[in-house]
């Protein structure tokens, strides 16, 4: 290969990269503003807490019945097609959201039809999530994958803290908590949304037009999802993901209602909000940007154990604890859920001898167990208060560090040489380090 075609190689390499990122970015986003609009939504529609939860949980549910075919069909189509096709889905979710929240319909037909954009939304946010941890986790040395998948998601958390911080201006901000004005308040918030997925989508369209894809004839018919269904570490690695995701959502569902009570910290709802997007998803955020330097220093295993013990420490404190001290060490939990998910997902997929797509289509998949631990914390939540919510996340946290410590004791496994690289139009990029 001459000089201009790898430096044209380096090019398109970047700006893959470049659109990596942005995309996760918008992820974060568009998920994030449900959940933390919780209070305004059951002002809305007049709600109780286990029945507003289903805004947390629905995507949860989606996301898992459609990954394993999403799976598939990142090899027929491949992941220009697969990222593009998934932006869209979120564009077009936003602005339903928009017009489902300020429609002149009943209460129960606005809630149905505002579930049903959160819907399209999540199976967008799915169809992106197959196809963008895998190609991330593919574009360098196995080694450093956990690294990689790591700063991925720290734009994914950039990204909720621009939601959370969007919901809480335009929804909990008002100056009145009065049902028409959160709803205006919610439109508002996706209407922007979907403007930003629409940018982010646009710029991907241009970089996608000759910069990347993975390559049909290399990838196709290599997801037999039975291998996967078939390997005791790729199911473990799915029930890590549940958790995680069960225990993260479901905690950043509760902690406005949460920090607002008296006997906590006694925030505004507004404060409280501002306090989930600087404080917890902030400390994700954080977390993970340091997470991408320490990853690249130790190994994954260790410290995906020592965030989980972390976590389960600070769940009890928020559980049995009162006033600041339960207040902050909710909010500290941020910072602990930071690589898990890219930790787990990333040696899942290194140690598993199953296909690396269909580990990552079940992984995917596998988000929508943690919608069994978000009804389960909305129930405990009804019937015994908001603190004992956090006993749940604490059980699987420490399931989580169970589950890094077996990792920590299993190899790598090589795997044949199409299935370990991704095939793009820029040449075998696992091949670079």
């Amino acid at each position: 290969m001459n000089k201009v075609s790898l430096l044209s190689s380096s090019v398109r390499q970047q700006s893959l990269q470049a659109v990596a990122l942005l995309v996760f970015l918008v992820m974060g986003l568009s998920g994030a503003m449900g959940p933390t609009l919780i209070p305004a939504i059951r002002v809305v529609f007049g709600l109780g807490l286990s029945s507003a939860m289903t805004v947390q949980w629905i995507p949860l549910v989606v996301s898992g019945l459609s990954s394993l075919i999403l799976a598939q069909l990142l090899h027929r189509f491949g992941a220009k097609a697969m990222v593009l096709g998934g932006l869209g889905l979120m564009t077009v979710g936003c602005l339903q959201v928009r017009l489902a929240i300020l429609a002149p319909f009943g209460l129960d037909a606005r809630y149905g039809l505002m579930l049903l954009a959160l819907a399209v939304i999540a199976l967008g946010t799915s169809v992106i999530q197959v196809a963008a941890n895998l190609l991330v986790v593919q574009l360098g040395h196995a080694r450093t994958a956990s690294a990689r998948l790591t700063l991925a998601q720290s734009f994914n958390s950039l990204g909720v803290l621009v939601g959370v911080s969007l919901g809480t201006t335009f929804a909990l901000g008002a100056k009145t908590t009065t049902a028409p004005t959160m709803a205006l308040g919610i439109g508002q918030a996706f209407g922007w949304s979907g403007a930003i997925n629409a940018a982010v989508l646009a710029a991907a369209a241009m970089v996608a037009a000759g910069a990347w894809g993975v390559s049909r004839t290399s990838q196709a018919g290599q997801a037999p999802i039975r291998a996967a269904l078939g390997s005791g570490w790729a199911l473990a690695g799915a029930g890590g993901i549940a958790l995680y995701v069960g225990a993260e959502g479901s905690i950043g569902s509760i902690l406005i209602p949460f920090l607002h009570q008296k006997s906590v910290l006694n925030l505004t709802l507004e404060q409280a909000g501002h306090y989930l997007g600087w404080f917890y998803w902030g400390g994700a955020l954080a977390g993970r940007l340091a997470g991408t330097w320490l990853l690249h220093r130790g190994a994954p295993a260790k410290w995906l154990g020592m965030a989980a013990l972390g976590a389960v420490i600070a769940s009890a404190l928020a559980a049995l604890g009162s006033g600041p001290v339960a207040g902050y060490a909710a909010l500290t939990i941020g910072l602990f859920n930071a690589i898990m998910f890219p930790v787990i997902f990333s040696i899942t997929v290194e140690r598993s001898a199953a296909p690396s797509a269909a580990v990552s289509g079940l992984l995917s998949t596998a988000i929508a167990g943690g919608a069994i631990l978000s009804a389960l914390v909305g129930w405990t939540g009804e019937h015994f208060g908001f603190a004992v919510c956090f006993l749940v996340p604490m059980l699987a946290y420490g399931l989580i560090a169970l589950f890094a410590g077996f990792g920590a004791l299993l190899p790598s496994v090589d795997k044949a040489p199409q299935d370990s690289r991704m095939t793009s139009s820029v040449g075998n990029l696992s091949e670079r380090t």
